[in-house]
């Protein structure tokens, strides 16, 4: 390893050196393959590593730097991929032992997107069985442990669980997961990480696992904002979002109060108090105003027999888990089989519920840059407290969910930012979300944030 970089280096950083001729892509993944072999030696971040594939593809970027044909801010960046994206030849079960035979003969189409402009796939993280949950515990796979505390054992955040460990422990430079209920931002608020929510349809779905296709979408999960808009940028084509100059004078934040204020830990509570003190110190404007539809969207989206992606989960998966019913996990098992009971004319009835909702939402926030909820309500509880499923374990989940799952009913893009810590020194989250298809200036509202924040 040379002076100039390390394992905190981001995504952005290591591709300036590599254009630069200051580092060299083989050389940064080696290093980032032997940290994995080494850290991770019980393979609970990384349920396979990708050796041969990530080598050939740091040659190959290192050929290109050589000869100034790099194709991509992030050409030859070392990157982690949550397992439920289809890597040829490679087996990608999802986290679920129903289906540790499936060897895809394909690339997901992200993955092929980001290796053609030249991303470098480190391996295959690991996750929450069928990316149903946002705790992150995997017993059969392998849960890796949140890395900020030392002393007790708590949960990474999930789904997309090894792929926010895998960037807070320095085990690749950014990750790529997906987020149905906040399964990007969940593990990016309790990783100290920025998670990008995008709104579904931006990023194509293609060769990943299901869970539900009204409601899956892709991000990036990454060390700063900046990362992030690169990343979004290597997935979907478009050049980078412009955050030069970004800052927080004339922003417009709505703070609603209600359900994704409510019940927050003491710790939550205090590191976002002085985030928003810091945003209002950096010129932005907040209105304290209440905002009913997110107590409506909430309600509909957890009232029983009412879910669609419960619905779209059952349709999917249950005769698969019925025939392996031994290796599921339970708490996995009961969610997903509850869509047994569910009657089409409600599932009907909830989705035009949710679409009015949704306009009223839409229109009422018009104008505004960004809507400020907690990324996540609670603290990450102990592993060991809740592997065993139960009441306990469902409480947290939903806990857990909660104010996540809000942008993914309502259809917005939203972003995750490292908001402090609370006494213990684990990372607490704060979200903005915004409108369909504004991720661009999203990212640059987010830019200015961050800097208010840190």
């Amino acid at each position: 390893m040379t002076a100039s970089w390390n394992e905190t280096t981001t995504a952005l950083e290591f591709g300036r050196l590599f254009e630069e001729g200051r580092a060299d892509p083989r050389e940064v993944t080696e290093f980032f393959l032997d940290r994995a072999r080494k850290e991770d030696a019980d393979a609970r971040v990384y349920a396979r590593l990708t050796e041969r594939r990530a080598m050939a593809e740091a040659e190959a970027a290192f050929d290109r730097a050589r000869r100034g044909l790099r194709r991509h801010p992030l050409d030859g960046v070392a990157l982690s991929w949550k397992d439920i994206f289809d890597s040829a030849g490679d087996p990608t079960p999802a986290g679920s032992l129903a289906l540790k035979d499936r060897v895809p003969p394909h690339d997901a189409e992200v993955l092929a997107r980001a290796t053609r402009k030249g991303a470098v796939c480190l391996g295959k993280t690991n996750m929450t069985e069928l990316a149903f949950s946002g705790l992150g515990i995997n017993p059969a796979y392998g849960t890796p442990a949140n890395p900020f505390d030392e002393a007790i054992e708590r949960v990474p955040g999930g789904s997309s669980s090894g792929a926010g460990v895998s960037v807070s422990r320095g085990l690749a430079a950014a990750a790529i997961g997906t987020d149905t209920g906040g399964s990007v931002r969940i593990p990016a608020a309790w990783n100290g990480l920025v998670g990008l929510k995008t709104t579904a349809g931006r990023l194509p779905l293609a060769g990943t696992v299901p869970l539900s296709p009204t409601f899956d979408t892709v991000g990036p999960l990454a060390r700063d904002v900046a990362d992030a808009a690169a990343l979004l940028s290597l997935l979907d084509g478009t050049k980078p979002a412009d955050l030069e100059g970004a800052d927080l004078a004339g922003k417009v934040f709505w703070l609603p109060g209600g359900v994704a204020w409510e019940g927050l830990d003491d710790g939550v509570a205090g590191a976002l108090d002085q985030a928003i003190r810091r945003l209002l110190h950096a010129g932005a404007r907040i209105v304290e105003r209440k905002l009913p539809e997110l107590d409506e969207i909430d309600a509909l989206a957890w009232a029983p027999g009412r879910s669609r992606l419960v619905a779209e989960a059952h349709a999917l998966w249950a005769e698969t888990l019925a025939a392996h019913r031994d290796e599921i996990y339970p708490p996995v098992f009961e969610r997903v089989m509850a869509g047994a009971e569910f009657r089409a004319a409600d599932i009907t009835r909830a989705d035009m519920e949710r679409a009015e909702i949704t306009k009223r939402y839409l229109a009422r926030t018009a104008g505004f840059d960004a809507v400020l909820l907690p990324s996540v309500a609670i603290m990450p509880p102990p592993i060991a407290a809740l592997e065993a499923g139960g009441p306990d374990y469902f409480a947290a989940n939903r806990m857990a969910l909660r104010n996540t799952t809000i942008g993914n009913q309502l259809g917005l893009c939203a972003i995750s930012l490292p908001a402090g810590y609370d006494q213990a020194g684990i990372p607490v989250g704060l979200m903005l979300q915004a409108a369909p298809h504004t991720e661009e200036g999203l990212l640059r509202t987010a830019h200015a944030a961050e800097r208010a924040l840190r």
